[in-house]
């Protein structure tokens, strides 16, 4: 019988290797008092700004969701979201999510091509908020960033905003006509992203849903970094903290790691040590960063979960709990 290592073991050994480096460099001492600092209220209102976060991501999937024919109530929409997210956590992998809301979409009335779009979309308008908010900040971290790394930045902004144009440039087009409209999949495929691109006021929504999520999040970090910082509390500091936010968000969410653990520690202790954090005090916020958005659709799944009958949601219905 032969030895197979497991899918994601490069993930596993970029998470443990990072963390194991970081842990190496640390001032365990430094860390234990640091760790003193933070603050229980903190992290409440944290969670509560994730939580908001959530909220507005269950608003942009029930707008993804209601834009076809079928309609799904928001609580149903709010449920696959929420099971999406804790699929990310269950397979440590953004894939886990895509593929568990695309199947419980299609099991709530959604056509294959619709659910596998729209799921896409989502995660999709996520990276371009993150991107427009990188691109928002980018003259506050010239400041901030040395020459090579503001010239990096500002590289693969310009190349993702780049990309995405010519995308939709080639999908409005008639390029490849004949290839896409020779397999039924894809022409319908086409179709249903067309549907999605050609609806503005959808558009509209869902930026504006995908915006307002990603100013909660970094609300909700600014708040844990909090006390924690060896910096006062000036306007500018608290410009600079926001402006790294969504740069250090999008490396985080790179798909390369055990549910982002390690990477996001990595990115955090560089970006914040730009502005004056210690490595233990911006490692200290990565985690509780780490903690806070898994404890999140917890919390907004759980009145749901106490309400309805999740076997009846998995298999397709979405009946209420019979008291007693």
């Amino acid at each position: 019988m032969k030895f197979k290592l497991p899918k994601n073991i490069f993930k596993y050994a970029l998470s443990f290797g990072i963390l194991v480096f970081i842990f190496l460099k640390m001032d365990m001492h430094a860390l234990l008092e640091q760790s003193q600092r933070v603050s229980f209220f903190a992290l409440l209102l944290s969670l509560v700004m994730m939580v908001c976060q959530v909220l507005f991501l269950n608003m942009r999937w029930h707008a993804f969701m209601n834009a076809g024919r079928k309609k799904v109530s928001f609580a149903t929409a709010s449920l696959i979201n929420v099971a999406g997210c804790f699929a990310n956590i269950l397979f440590i992998a953004s894939v886990g999510g895509i593929v568990a809301k695309s199947a419980l979409s299609i099991r709530h009335g959604l056509s294959f091509q619709q659910a596998l779009v729209a799921t896409l979309l989502d995660r999709f308008s996520t990276l371009a908020a993150l991107v427009v908010f990188s691109a928002i900040s980018f003259p506050f971290l010239q400041t901030i960033l040395d020459y090579k790394l503001s010239y990096m930045l500002g590289v693969s902004v310009v190349v993702v905003v780049v990309v995405c144009a010519s995308f939709i440039i080639w999908l409005r087009s008639g390029f490849l006509k004949s290839y896409i409209m020779s397999s039924r999949k894809r022409s319908r495929m086409l179709a249903v992203l067309r549907g999605y691109g050609e609806n503005y006021s959808l558009m509209v929504r869902v930026g504006g849903y995908s915006l307002i999520a990603q100013a909660c999040f970094f609300v909700g970090v600014y708040v844990l970094s909090v006390g924690l910082s060896n910096e006062t509390d000036t306007i500018w500091s608290v410009i600079s903290f926001l402006a790294l936010m969504p740069v250090l968000a999008l490396i985080a969410s790179l798909p390369i790691s055990f549910g982002g653990w390690g990477v996001r520690e990595g990115a955090f202790i560089y970006g914040l040590g730009l502005i004056g954090f210690s490595w233990e005090a911006a490692f200290l916020v990565s985690v509780q960063v780490g903690i806070v958005t898994m404890m999140a659709p917890f919390v907004v799944g759980l009145p749901y979960f106490l309400k309805y009958d999740m076997r009846a949601f998995f298999n397709g219905t979405h009946s209420k709990k019979v008291n007693g």
